[in-house]
């Protein structure tokens, strides 16, 4: 029972605690009538604590969403995992997961970690609101905190880049005069060309292509269409290449304008990634800044990413068994090749 509330034991299980030792004696009988089970208890009705909580959070419970009663999710969670546990919800919705989560953190001292994945527009509205609102306080009441029962959280959220947001983003490179005086000679090539290569070609300078080189990896944008409007929306092309490297990521660390990320990759080679950007640190100024540097780095490395072109395998020490490589290429080949 340290794991938890004895009450909740007790009433997940219909057990009634015999003595302090642990003895305990299930409940039994007959009875004509349709047998109940332990989700038909009061505490599982979604509209008591499904609905009311979000209207108490003061978020508007949308059409086609049906929240879960936080009790459900918690009384699942807290009878089949550890209190270390990571609970994935593919069908994240309005949040009942993560809020199941913080709340039996709160409740008994766990490490449960969350990952939630959700599409619709309800996360932005309900479910990253939620989430934020019921880490600042365990009760509320008309969209007002109740207490200041706050818990510490580090919450990450990413958004995925979708088929429509690369079509939106593609740029079109115009023939030049001599390639259009080309195909205008042979039309033949021409139609093989428009069937085979046009599309490939003329859009493989596309930022969403990854056509471009980093040269402010800080400052990369997709021009993404949203609710009918063009935005410049950031992209985050460490995290992405963190994520197609499969790294662990053991440290992260601005130094010296270059942002340094250790880790061990899928793998298990030891990483060592390094973004610049190119105005601030040139290919000189990079040499410099790895001879003042490489000591604060875990030891043996055994790859070493840069963006752009660089010179850092002439920096190899005799002891050194690391390789040196190109991060363009190695994403590109990563995103769409593999």
């Amino acid at each position: 029972y340290a794991r938890g509330s004895v009450e909740r034991i007790r009433h997940l299980l219909r057990v009634k605690i015999v003595n302090s030792s642990g003895e305990i004696q299930i409940e039994k009988g007959r009875s004509e009538k349709a047998v109940k089970t332990v989700w038909d208890s009061p505490r599982y009705i979604a509209g008591d604590y499904g609905t009311r909580w979000l209207t108490n959070l003061g978020l508007k419970v949308e059409q086609d969403l049906y929240p879960k009663s936080i009790h459900t999710v918690m009384d699942s969670i807290f009878t089949i995992s550890e209190d270390t546990a990571t609970v994935l919800d593919y069908f994240a919705g309005s949040g009942t997961t993560g809020h199941a989560v913080v709340s039996l953190n709160r409740e008994d001292g766990g490490r449960r970690k969350y990952v939630l994945v959700e599409i619709g527009r309800h996360f932005d509205t309900v479910l990253l609101p939620r989430m934020k609102k019921v880490a600042y306080s365990q009760d509320w009441k008309d969209g007002k905190p109740v207490s200041r029962k706050g818990v510490s959280q580090l919450l990450q959220y990413i958004r995925l880049e979708s088929y429509e947001d690369t079509m939106d983003s593609l740029e079109v490179t115009p023939r030049s005069d001599a390639q259009e005086a080309l195909l205008a000679e042979n039309p033949e090539m021409a139609e093989d060309y428009r069937l085979r290569y046009a599309l490939g070609t003329e859009t493989a300078g596309s930022t969403c292509l990854l056509g471009k080189y980093f040269a402010d990896p800080f400052a990369y944008t997709l021009s993404v269409v949203s609710d009918g409007m063009r935005r410049e929306t950031p992209v985050d092309l460490p995290a992405t290449f963190n994520y197609l490297l499969g790294l662990r990521v053991e440290s992260r660390q601005s130094v010296e304008d270059v942002l340094a990320i250790e880790g061990a990759d899928s793998r298990e080679r030891q990483c060592l990634i390094l973004w610049r950007n190119f105005e601030k640190t040139s290919n000189t100024a990079l040499e410099a800044w790895f001879v003042r540097n490489r000591e604060r780095f875990a030891a043996p490395l055994d790859v070493i990413y840069a963006n752009g072109d660089h010179t850092l395998n002439a920096m190899r020490q005799s002891s050194d068994t690391w390789t040196a490589e190109s991060i363009e290429p190695v994403l590109r080949e990563l995103m769409f090749e593999e």
